[in-house]
């Protein structure tokens, strides 16, 4: 998720629609490995040089966050 407040979920649906997000984040990061390697790494031109084992760390990352926040949301309501 961007650090600007302007993005962070507020209502119970953004929480849920980021945790999903994530989760798709968290999937396209574990397929792409499984097909080319925790080394790998986007070989496009102007892409980031962040291997495919990094790509899954920040990843998840991310979606600790979102279960975080949703967490949070669901025990206070």
């Amino acid at each position: 998720m961007k650090d600007d407040s302007v993005y962070f979920p507020v209502t119970m649906e953004q929480k849920l629609g980021y945790l999903v997000e994530e989760c798709g984040e968290v999937l396209a990061a574990v397929g792409k490995t499984q097909r080319w390697g925790l080394e790998s790494f986007n070989p496009e031109p102007g892409a980031s040089k962040e291997t495919n084992r990094e790509w899954i760390l920040r990843e998840m990352t991310d979606l600790e966050n979102a279960c975080a926040i949703l967490r949070r949301a669901l025990e206070n309501v």
